[in-house]
């Protein structure tokens, strides 16, 4: 679409959300007429995020200011305070949201929540299992850096390595191995792979996910069902289901948080961060050859790197910190309103009702030239004290994984750029149009194999 026109679509969708603001105050946000008055937004704007969400937020943050509604009435924050206020509320009111997307489908969840989407005592006690599940990256170092080779050794046979195919694999491997001890086929993997693809699906009313689309989601739950089954016999769940009787939870809410955990937050995160660093050290030649010196010298390769190692390689966690604001995996962050207000709107004043959603954009928030200096240029020189991807630090919201995630990305990539060589990459590009693939997932390092 062109851009005068996707921008007039954009600015007149909006007035139509202002007076919708009016309506839904009258007949109630949560009424069967409130729903029905939010579902055509949800869908008509969610197309439109889904094709082109950053022209999206920056012809509304522009045009309309730092608050504007979006999708099913939700108001949308994007500059950096305000996100990070967002985030840092306690205790928080979560719905069973995935960014700018509402988990509708019973049946594609097998009837159970999102981990992340749960309140109260349920949410503390997943994050308790998360937490114990996930290893210290720092005295794992040597395990993280075993599987890490055996994995790249594994592609120096193909001679290729694929961003966007590749890294999702190895992280849905490694992710079973360190939590469950399960070594996950290929058939598997490829499952897994399926279930994460179709998670937009998960947005349909059951009755189109369960019946309409059964030849699609249909293979997928049985996936799920197997691994969640598995996960039950494996030799760490005993620790797991103590841990989660203690606060709790029931065995379907253990072993289904533990499956979203690795296939949204560690597979689909973790992987696209991961593609996006190695894309930034392919094209940046003078920033990798920084990277490598340090890496060779804080680090000799005749074994597997230490937790010190890992702690020294100071420039590679400043690569991984920048482009985690630059292309932050998750970029957006939802939770409901506890009460009704008014909300500033351009220059509207506009009624909202508890149980809104109140979204926040990481992606505009880490550029917010109010924040960062030159903001859409690549510096390892910033201060990353108030970065907000991981959700931010030191409140309930922060991510269980962040320092496996950020340490895991500098193992393999102190193999990959110091044990390995390729001929040749292909054309380096990240994607700003489709909302689910932000990394350059098409990039793909031919000619792969050990360094001589």
């Amino acid at each position: 679409m062109d851009i005068t026109e996707l921008k007039h679509k954009l600015l007149k969708s909006h007035n139509s959300q202002v007076k919708l603001s009016k309506r839904l105050a009258k007949v109630g946000y949560d009424s069967k007429m409130g729903r029905l008055l939010r579902l055509k937004p949800y869908y008509s704007e969610g197309i439109t995020m889904l094709k082109a969400w950053r022209d999206f937020l920056y012809i509304r943050k522009e045009h309309i200011g730092n608050t504007f509604f979006a999708v099913d009435h939700a108001i949308m924050h994007t500059d950096h305070d305000q996100v990070k206020d967002l985030m840092q509320v306690e205790p928080q009111l979560r719905g069973n949201d995935l960014g700018i997307i509402r988990i509708l489908s019973d049946s594609y969840m097998l009837g159970n929540p999102l981990s992340l989407g749960t309140n109260g005592q349920p949410h503390t006690g997943i994050r308790k299992i998360f937490h114990q599940a996930l290893p210290d990256p720092w005295h794992h170092a040597e395990a993280l850096g075993n599987y890490v080779d055996d994995f790249l050794t594994d592609h120096t046979r193909l001679g290729t390595l694929h961003i966007g195919n590749d890294l999702p694999r190895f992280m849905v491997k490694i992710l079973h191995h360190l939590v469950f001890r399960l070594n996950v086929s290929e058939e598997e993997v490829t499952g897994s792979r399926g279930y994460i693809k179709g998670l937009p699906l998960a947005t349909l009313p059951t009755f189109l996910s369960k019946y309409l689309l059964r030849f699609k989601t249909g293979p997928i739950l049985k996936h799920r069902k197997s691994l969640v089954q598995q996960y039950q016999a494996a030799p760490t769940w005993a620790a797991y289901a103590e841990t989660g009787k203690q606060n709790g939870l029931t065995t379907a809410e253990i072993a289904n948080g533990l499956f979203d955990m690795i296939h949204i937050a560690g597979t689909a995160g973790t992987s696209a961060l991961m593609g996006s660093v190695i894309g930034v050290l392919c094209l940046n030649d003078a920033l990798r050859h920084d990277v490598i010196q340090e890496i060779n010298t804080v680090w000799d390769g005749s074994k597997p790197p230490s937790g010190d190692n890992l702690r020294q390689a100071t420039l590679l966690h400043k690569v991984v910190l920048e482009t985690a604001r630059l292309y932050p995996p998750v970029r957006f962050v939802s939770q409901l309103a506890t009460r009704s207000g008014d909300v500033t709107v351009g220059e509207t004043k506009c009624p909202f009702q508890k149980g809104t959603r109140l979204l926040g954009s990481i992606f505009t928030a880490n550029r917010d030239s109010q924040r960062y200096i030159n903001p859409d240029d690549f510096s390892v020189d910033r201060d990353f004290s108030d970065l907000l991807s991981w959700n931010g630090h030191d409140h309930e919201r922060v991510c269980p994984g962040q320092a496996l995630s950020i340490e895991l990305i500098k193992v393999f990539c102190m193999y990959l750029f110091t044990r390995y060589q390729w001929r040749q990459i292909t054309e380096v590009k990240w994607d700003f149009e489709k909302v689910t693939a932000v990394t350059p997932n098409e990039l793909e390092l031919q000619g792969f194999a050990k360094q001589v």
